[in-house]
């Protein structure tokens, strides 16, 4: 039997997996990440076709959608593939796919995207090597969007042992830019400088900017972008 593709089985929290982005910690660690990767994230103008990798629900394609890209999500879960495709995301199509072994043609895409994906693939460095594949070169942009191992609120969401968290591998700044340096020019940092607690988020704006600021390694969510 081969093994599994993904460490945590999403198929059956599809339904309610979008449910956390409608609360206030959701909603405010969901605007912070989106800066983060906009931020890296190349002008559509200079190619506009662009690959989720672990797309889900969808959620991250129509942010790329709404961003001028023509988007191309690929996930492993059945269930997720499904509800993405529900949601009728413009010039957004949607399949199927192990990201270990994608179904796609060298060098088809101007940018490939891994948001909080490779923390739950069997093999991320397998993966990225199809991520590449899958980008042209020269000129090609991967933008990968990890949870951080060095982060208090990712280090308590390992504690808990909870799914999916407990079957996940988090990345510090280094070893993510480890991971991804054999494959181009690159550059990794930190961001999402959120408090963890609710009561708190209203200080987000400030605890974000000082924390970019002063370039500490500890935000919740680490960006890399490799220019091929």
């Amino acid at each position: 039997m081969s093994e599994r593709p993904s460490r945590f089985d999403f198929g059956d929290s599809a339904a309610s997996y979008d449910e956390w982005y409608g609360t206030s910690l959701g909603r405010t660690y969901d605007l912070y990440e989106k800066r983060a990767i906009e931020r890296v994230l190349p002008d559509p103008a200079t190619g506009n076709r662009l690959l989720d990798i672990g797309c889900g629900t969808g959620h991250w394609s129509a942010f790329f959608s709404r961003s001028g890209f023509v988007v191309n999500g690929v996930d492993v879960s059945p269930e997720m593939i499904e509800i993405a495709r529900r949601r009728r995301i413009h010039n957004a199509s949607f399949e199927v796919a192990d990201a270990h072994a994608l179904p796609l043609e060298d060098g088809r895409f101007d940018v490939t995207v891994a948001i909080t994906a490779l923390e739950f693939v069997r093999n991320a460095e397998v993966v990225v090597r199809e991520m590449a594949r899958c980008t042209r070169r020269p000129g090609g942009v991967l933008l990968v969007g990890v949870l951080n191992a060095l982060a208090a609120v990712n280090v308590g969401r390992k504690a808990d042992a909870r799914p999916p968290y407990v079957d996940a591998r988090f990345f510090s700044p280094e070893e993510l830019k480890a991971l991804l340096v054999p494959f181009g020019k690159t550059r990794v940092a930190a961001t999402t400088f959120v408090p963890r607690s609710a009561w708190a988020v209203p200080l987000a704006p400030l605890t974000d900017l000082l924390g970019r600021v002063f370039g500490t390694p500890h935000g919740a969510f680490v960006v890399g972008q490799v220019l091929l």
